[in-house]
Order: C-alpha cells, then structure tokens, then sequence
C-alpha cells in the first residue's frame, strides 16, 4: 500500500560553546584571552526527487537529528561547522507544522527547503575583548537548534484524473494507454492504491494519467476507499468520469450514478467543480449500440459531452486521448490569475512575556528561552551579562510596571533570581 501520509520530528544541530581560555606560554606572562568560537549546528533541507515515489521510509524513522557544531578551543581555534543532512521526499509533498499551518509544498523535483536552522556557536572570551575589559572570563554556550514536528502529506502530480464507481473501467482503460500494470479483476475495488502512467501520443505529446480506487455513494462519510486518496487527483487538470454502461438497465440509472459521484466529488473538495470533465462511457463492447447512443444524445441534451470506448477491443481510444489533450492544452494557455496579496497589519512579535503569580514573576519567552540557553550560569561574569540583555529588551522596565519589589523572586525557566533595586539582583540557582 502506498503510505502518503506521515509525521516525523527534525532537531537541527546546536551550535558549539565557544571556549574560555588564556594564552599561557613561557616568558608570556599576560597572554591574554585566546579562547575560539563555537561551530554552527547542522541544518537540515527537504529535497523534493522524483525517484522516490512514497512516504514509507518515515514511518519507521519519524526522527531526524543533525550533528552539534564543534567546541572552540584554546589558542584561538574555532570549532568546525556541522555539515547539513537532507531528508529526500517524494515531489508533491505537502509540509505542515504542529498547529496545521502550511510551510511548504515541495512540487518541483530538485527543489530545496530550509526546514530546521541549526545554532550557531557560541562565542569565546576572545570575542569580548574591549578597551575596558581585557581579560574577559566570558563564553557563550552555543545556540540550540530547531526542533520541529512535521506532518507530510503526499499528493502525486497528474495531468488526468480517472474517477467513477468500482469496476468502470479505470484500471483497463490505464492499462491499455499507457505501460502502468494496475491489478485487474472482475470484482469491486481492485485498486487499492493510487496507480499512474504516461500517455505518448504522436508529435512527441504526452500527459500523466492517475486512477485512485473506486467511489461509492456515502464516499466523503467514509465508506469504501476512494475518498482516501482522492486528494491525489486535487493537482490534476483535467477529470475523465468513467461510467460502465454494460450493467446498466436504464438512462434513469446512469443519470443516478453521475450524480452520485459528482456529488461525492464536491463533498470531498470543490476544486472538482472547477475542473474540466469529460464523460466517458465504458465497456461499449457488451452492451447494445441503440442502447449507448440514445443515452449519449439524451447527456449531450444536458450539455454533457460524452466520449464512449472499449478499453478491451481499443474501440474509442484514439478519440478519447486526442479530446483529453484538447482540454489540456485549452487549461495550459488559460492565462495565470495572479492574485493580489491582502494588506495585512504586522505586529512586531513579542520578544517575552511576564506573568505573576503568588510567590514570584515568570518570564517566559523564545528569545529568553535562546538566552538562558547560551549563558554559563557557572560564570559570575556569564550572569551579569544575562542580566544585561534582559535590561536592554525591557524585562526590568516590564517588571516595574507590573509592581515587582526588593526581594521578589523572578523565574526565567528554570533558573531564579531576588530583584534588587533596578537590576535582577542575586542568582540562586536553578
């Protein structure tokens, strides 16, 4: 069975702490601070390639972790950058977040997509080397990576689309224009998964033509299989509605059948409504020719254009794949809408958020979260300059306002401080 959805986990790459050090060699008594930057963590890319074709491979390995940048080291040695891994998925792939947004369709083969961006490293002590402070004992902790969990959703690629009932035909007609070989049996629901084929006509014209499993009236509500994989025909451009007349007894039951499957087209998606169709009737080689062409000319009385064929004794065919391309063609040269971007009204993102509680002030926050990550709190000096930063993106003025005093206690994940007059005042640890 084809395997078109699957939700994994990407953890990009820390990045290296950057490295505490002094110069110590004989005769040099102030060497001064040598210590090197940390190495970038590794990205990781999504590639779009044709020559995967499902998403099975996820399912048994939903976790993908790129290596940490190097560690700086003394004598002023930075560390080495983590080499990016990419993850290869099959084009047509949709990628969705955590909360169901959309981040990308990879629909182009080769196509490349940051999807997790590694830390970058953390800075040695030589860095912090100024005019006022020449011997810094200060290193900063390499940035963490991203982490993401993703949910991938595969829809193929076609030109054509075969829909109808179980046993129209969609399989035979597959089979016989092009060189797939889809399972072919006289009972219901033969395919079980989505098939495609190439179809070459003269001059050096061809399309991709999908058969999805067959639809059965209460599809969108979850009954048979079609509707489970009819989100593959959503890219296609043009719908053959195959109908198998051979069974049928009268134009009130074709008639039935149509609107049956048109109606479950809709429920599913109403993209179909706007798609090209052409009926197509099947297996004319069993039934009374009387019988189909009255049918045929009561339909084109409707406006319906209706093609019939025999997938079997090649009868139709020819015709049938010349109007398909007719119908691509006119969809290729309809002139691309551009639709023009909504105004919308940014708001800058808010750098932290602060809440209060009986015994202390939370401060919460993804940049607060990068910081505490990057700070030693082991250093005197490390913990000074958190508190710096905190100054400098407003925490302090935050606090005030919302009533802090001496002696209150502030949380910043899991490391707490005592305010003191116009600063954090004492570490107490985590």
């Amino acid at each position: 069975m084809i395997t078109d959805e699957a939700t994994i986990t990407v953890q990009a790459g820390a990045g290296g702490n950057g490295c505490l050090s002094f110069r110590r060699e004989k005769y040099v008594p102030r060497g001064g601070p040598d210590g090197g930057n940390g190495g970038r963590g590794g990205d990781i890319f999504l590639e779009a390639r044709t020559d995967v074709g499902t998403l099975v491979d996820f399912i048994y390995r939903p976790l993908y972790e790129a290596r940490h940048g190097e560690h700086g080291k003394g004598k002023n040695k930075h560390g080495r950058d983590a080499e990016a891994i990419t993850i290869r998925v099959p084009v047509g792939t949709l990628v969705w977040d955590a909360q169901q947004n959309l981040i990308t369709d990879m629909n182009e083969d080769k196509m490349r997509f940051l999807i997790a961006r590694g830390g970058r490293g953390g800075r040695g002590n030589t860095t912090f080397t100024t005019s006022t402070q020449q011997a810094p004992r200060l290193a900063e902790r390499g940035e963490p990576g991203e982490i993401k969990v993703l949910r991938l959703e595969l829809k193929l690629l076609a030109d054509v689309g075969l829909v109808g009932f179980p046993n129209a035909g969609k399989s035979t007609l597959l089979s016989h224009v092009t060189h797939a070989r889809p399972k072919i049996a006289d009972y219901p629901f033969t395919t079980l998964e989505p098939q495609l084929g190439v179809v070459r006509l003269s001059d050096g014209r061809s399309f991709i033509m999908a058969d999805v499993p067959g639809l059965i009236e209460g599809a969108s509500h979850g009954k048979g299989l079609g509707i489970k994989f009819l989100r593959h025909l959503e890219r296609t451009k043009v719908l053959l509605h195959l109908v198998e007349v051979a069974t049928l007894e009268s134009f009130s039951e074709l008639e039935t059948r149509i609107k049956t499957i048109r109606r479950e087209l809709k429920e599913h998606s109403p993209k179909f409504l706007k798609m090209p169709e052409l009926m197509v009737m099947t297996k004319i080689d069993a039934v009374s020719k009387n019988d189909y062409r009255k049918w045929m000319e009561k339909l084109a009385k409707k406006g319906l254009k209706v093609l019939p064929i025999s997938a079997v004794t090649g009868e139709g065919l020819g015709p049938l794949l010349e109007e398909t391309w007719k119908l691509l063609s006119a969809k290729n040269e309809e002139p691309q809408v551009v639709k023009p971007l909504e105004e919308r009204v940014y708001q800058a993102k808010a750098r932290f958020s602060i809440e209060k509680n009986d015994t202390a002030f939370v401060v919460t926050g993804d940049e607060i979260k990068k910081w505490v990550a990057m700070t030693n709190f082991n250093s005197r000096d490390a913990v000074e300059r958190f508190q710096k930063i905190l100054g400098r993106m407003g925490v302090i003025k935050e606090l005030k306002k919302m009533g802090v005093r001496e002696g209150d206690n502030i949380f910043c994940e899991d490391h707490e401080f005592v305010f003191e007059s116009d600063n954090m005042g004492d570490y107490r640890g985590n």
